[in-house]
């Protein structure tokens, strides 16, 4: 008797595997292998009749899919975007118990941007069925399974946030991306301390029809694939795009490192921001993947002067580097954006994250494939993949070593630096910054026209006047540290304007 396959569902309709993978355009693939003895221990329990008949036929919805789902080969090729996304669902239908998929948006393409949750939920009911599930579906493991622990929900800041990508030519960036993923799902059982003490949410591809069309037509190609009607040009690169000092690198619409008309013009950087806003008071420490200068830098890009703790951040960079020294032997440089490239890199995600979102720990992880530029042969996918593995992985680890410090320094009462010192002040700049959107929204909306309103109206010298009472991060210190404190005499009117989120437009 032949062998017949059990349909899967797509888009309301039946088809085997081969039909599936013909259906999706897939190319060589790696598919699950489940034993038969497994899957039918794991088919629901026969009864008598017709539901007998069919429990003995049909094995749980879980397994039908699992035998059906193709597994992309992540560690050994770059995998088209279709693949990444396959991938992806094909984990979360695996480890259905500890993985969740989510869409931060739709590129200019309409390409979904797809973010994996990887955590350890605290339901102890949840984890009861999960590890009996895997201890009966993959008995060889059984003992380290035993040793599964749940995981009570941490308190603070707890999420590491990673990001690759963002350029379309920078493929091991994503490959990378993957193998994070990979490790902390597929081989979560070495990982469990980690998996017990942080939650991960990974974007392998934040540029994704940039990433198609480098693949596909221009392997050089650096943008997203948005055009500009006014010159025909078309992209922009996506992480000079982001709202901080946005206008300090203004460069023309051919140039690779177009910023946008005006800052989050583009929806790849939409969706990435509203996705750390929403995680924000969690996030812990964002990680943002390029290559190929092989180094390790933290804020700021935008100026030469460095954040109050980069200390913190400088240690979670040398945790690394040691990392990998001591795994391959190749050194990695450590500093600030602006050191290290030796310019002015204004609007990059990296700055945003430490300065707008207020994420403690945010720093770019250039990859090394400095012989072999931004694409690597296949044959060096794994090895470099598995370097800059271990170098993440120490990150995340020190980074949990300086959670405990940095929930202390924010629970802090907050210090505000005014001219005639130091004045403590938790609630009332919130209330005073409010009430000058409010005040300007409503100026916005007046007919200019009338010379009775512009009279009445206050200048923009006097907001910018009132706006200095109200001092924003930037100008922030907690507990005794004032190191880099900027006074407010020394803040620009234009700066002030874009802590207010709207343009003064008087």
């Amino acid at each position: 008797m032949a062998n017949r396959e059990t349909p899967l569902e797509v888009s309301g309709t039946h088809m085997n595997l081969h039909s599936y993978a013909a259906h999706r355009n897939l190319p060589k693939i790696a598919l699950i292998k489940i034993n038969r003895t497994t899957a039918n221990r794991l088919k629901a329990p026969s009864t008598a009749g017709t539901e007998k008949r069919k429990a003995s036929r049909t094995p749980s919805v879980a397994v039908s899919r699992l035998m059906q789902l193709p597994r992309p080969d992540v560690l050994n090729c770059y995998l088209s975007y279709n693949d990444i996304i396959m991938y992806l669902e094909y984990l979360r239908v695996r480890y259905s118990e500890f993985v969740k998929i989510h869409t931060l948006g739709l590129s200019y393409e309409r390409r979904p941007i797809r973010a994996i949750e990887i955590h350890w939920n605290s339901d102890s009911n949840l984890w009861a069925q999960a590890k009996e599930n895997r201890i009966r579906s993959a008995p060889v493991y059984s003992a380290e399974l035993q040793q599964l622990e749940i995981c009570e929900p941490q308190k603070g800041r707890n999420t590491v946030f990673i990001e690759g990508g963002t350029h379309a030519r920078e493929w091991i960036t994503v490959t990378v991306a993957l193998h994070c993923i990979h490790q902390l799902t597929e081989k979560n059982i070495r990982h469990r301390e980690l998996l017990r003490k942080l939650r991960f949410f990974i974007v392998p591809v934040v540029n994704p029809d940039g990433y198609e069309y480098s693949k596909n037509t221009n392997p050089r190609w650096r943008k997203n694939r948005r055009p500009h009607p006014d010159d025909g040009y078309v992209g922009t690169d996506c992480n000079r795009n982001f709202d901080i000092h946005w206008d300090k690198c203004k460069s023309k619409a051919k140039k690779n490192t177009y910023p946008g008309d005006k800052p989050f013009s583009e929806p790849e950087t939409k969706a990435l921001a509203q996705m750390l806003h929403k995680l924000a008071p969690k996030v812990l420490l964002f990680l943002s993947l390029h290559s190929y200068a092989q180094c390790i830098m933290y804020p700021w890009g935008y100026s030469k002067s460095l954040p109050t703790n980069y200390k913190l951040m400088e240690s979670v960079a040398m945790a690394a580097r040691n990392a990998i020294k001591t795994h391959s032997g190749r050194y990695y440089r450590v500093g600030s954006i602006s050191s290290i490239t030796k310019r002015i890199i204004a609007g990059s995600v990296v700055d945003y994250a430490y300065g707008v979102v207020k994420i403690p720990l945010a720093l770019v992880m250039e990859l090394p494939s400095n012989e072999y530029g931004f694409q690597p042969p296949v044959e060096k996918i794994s090895p470099l993949s598995a370097e800059s593995w271990c170098g993440i992985r120490e990150m995340c680890k020190h980074a949990y070593e300086l959670k405990a410090q940095i929930d202390k320094e924010e629970q802090q009462p907050i210090q505000l630096l005014t001219e005639n010192g130091v004045e403590t002040n938790d609630t009332e700049p919130t209330m005073q910054l409010e009430m000058l959107k409010e005040e300007a929204m409503s100026i916005r909306s007046k007919n200019h026209k009338n010379p009775e309103e512009i009279a009445e109206r206050p200048s923009c010298s006097e907001l910018v006047e009132d706006a200095k009472s109200v001092i924003r991060p930037k100008f922030i210190v907690r507990g005794d540290s004032t190191t880099n404190a900027i006074s407010p005499r020394t803040a620009s009117r234009d700066y002030f304007s874009s802590l207010l989120d709207f343009e003064l437009e008087m």
